[in-house]
């Protein structure tokens, strides 16, 4: 495989079953030493390499073959199933599970006669009352609802590899919510077409997401499902994983419609940010409708928030580093992206590097109706070869900076090319008194490129 300045692209991953369906998952690993040091890839790099894999990327079926036999309608039967050891269950939609399940091995649940395409609100499914955990390796759901009798409690926990959670329905409470809808940690998991509604959590309180990775070394896949969360709805990071190598990498989120509910606004609900990074390495995110967050009830309203944190402590490694954002649409919200590049001097951390982001487009940023921040892009403490090009950001209200720096030391390898903004009050700015309209670039960039960007 050709190297390029020290990197490769490798296809690996194929999910296996009774019928091997491949699903090619995207890793970013990195190459083989050259005579000369290598050098990390440009951003404009990384997304041509990402661009050759995803031209062949296909979404496949998760289906066994259905069993010559009647499909599973009670508890007892399942449990029986269960314990003989079963490959594949084949379950009735009108199953009712009240017990909490726990999947210790290999095993395929799957509804019988489902449809294709991503899960909704209605579709009648077996439905498993008290949460789900996965620690076997090899298991596959495919088509099951998942609800918890116990408020604010996680519904699904994944720890076992090599699983796959295909079209699924994730619901907490309509009125007490849920802790997180899945806890994504473990090796290998791909979550499809879903539908994950109502994870959420008072405010002031715990946080509360639709999916949260933190202690997995990937790869991870959130393909084509319809999300709904309370603090954040995605997030990788916040909590320490137990090694470096479980920092979560090699993850994929695509296709997805990633929201919260508006009338949260008006209500005492914990509301962060929409899509979070707080520690991952080799990250793809594209093509995504991300939308729906406002300030005053944890942060300050950015539809997508970059922090390196070291969570509690324990893993100075911590990163963000080698992401790619692109092709996205976030909408609905007071701002559109916070970064802060280290979580020093708070923990120890790495500094955040090669982060790109490519033709998104940011519409109905209003921090007037959303009450938070008037920033539109807020960079802290100085990330590395950080790239934001070509992507479109309309501010309903106006803005008070189109960029705003703030902390040391400078960045260095910015790009800042070819995007599109609103007019905003003082343009690219900066914290504290030096820095003059007009002067922050020159404080707070040690390198880099601006160019080619215009006002609406």
């Amino acid at each position: 495989m050709k190297t390029l300045r020290g990197r490769a692209v490798l296809l690996l991953i194929i999910l296996t079953g009774a019928v091997r369906a491949p699903l090619l998952v995207l890793l970013l690993v990195a190459g083989a030493a050259t005579a000369q040091t290598p050098q990390p890839p440009t951003s404009t790099d990384l997304v041509n390499q990402l661009q050759a894999v995803l031209d062949r990327l296909r979404t496949s079926v998760f289906v066994a073959p259905i069993p010559d036999v009647a499909p599973i309608a009670t508890p007892a039967e399942l449990d029986a199933a269960l314990a003989a050891g079963l490959p594949v269950i084949t379950l009735s939609p009108t199953l009712v599970y009240p017990a909490a399940l726990s999947l210790r091995s290999s095993v395929t649940l799957q509804v019988v006669d489902l449809r294709a395409g991503r899960m909704d609100l209605t579709t009648p499914l077996p439905s498993f009352r008290a949460g789900v955990t996965i620690t076997g390796d090899g298991v596959r759901i495919i088509g099951a609802e998942v609800r918890q009798a116990t408020p604010l409690r996680d519904l699904v926990v994944v720890t076992g590899s090599h699983v796959v959670l295909d079209r699924l329905r994730v619901l907490g409470d309509p009125i007490a919510g849920a802790k997180r809808c899945i806890a994504a940690n473990g090796p290998d998991l791909t979550i499809a077409r879903s539908y994950a509604e109502d994870c959420f959590a008072a405010y002031p309180g715990a946080d509360s997401q639709a999916i949260l990775a933190w202690d997995t070394p990937g790869p991870l896949l959130i393909l084509d499902n319809y999300l709904s969360g309370g603090s954040e709805t995605i997030m990788l990071g916040g909590g320490d994983p137990s090694s470096p190598a479980n920092i979560p990498s090699d993850v994929t989120i695509r296709g997805n419609t990633i929201t919260a509910r508006p009338e949260w606004q008006a209500l005492k609900v914990g509301v962060k940010s929409r899509l979070e990074l707080k520690n991952a390495r080799r990250v793809l995110i594209e093509d995504n409708v991300v939308e729906y967050v406002w300030g005053g009830h944890g942060q300050d309203g950015f539809l997508f928030s970059a922090t390196v944190r070291n969570q509690d402590g324990g893993v100075p490694e911590s990163t963000i580093e080698d992401v790619v954002v692109r092709r996205n649409v976030f909408r609905h919200g007071a701002s559109a992206i916070n970064l802060l590049a280290t979580d020093a001097p708070r923990q120890p951390s790495q500094r955040m590097a090669r982060v790109t982001f490519l033709a998104n487009i940011f519409e109905d940023l209003d921090w007037v109706k959303y009450t938070g921040s008037s920033k539109l892009i807020q960079i802290g403490l100085g990330p590395i070869d950080l790239t934001i090009d070509q992507n479109t950001f309309v501010a309903v209200s106006k803005p008070s900076s189109t960029v705003y720096f703030y902390g040391t030391p400078p960045l260095t390898g910015f790009t800042l090319t070819n995007n599109t903004w609103s007019p905003s009050k003082y343009g690219i700015f900066g914290d504290g008194a030096s820095t003059a309209i007009g002067k922050a670039w020159a404080q707070y960039v040690a390198t880099g490129t601006q160019s080619g960007n215009a006002t609406w």
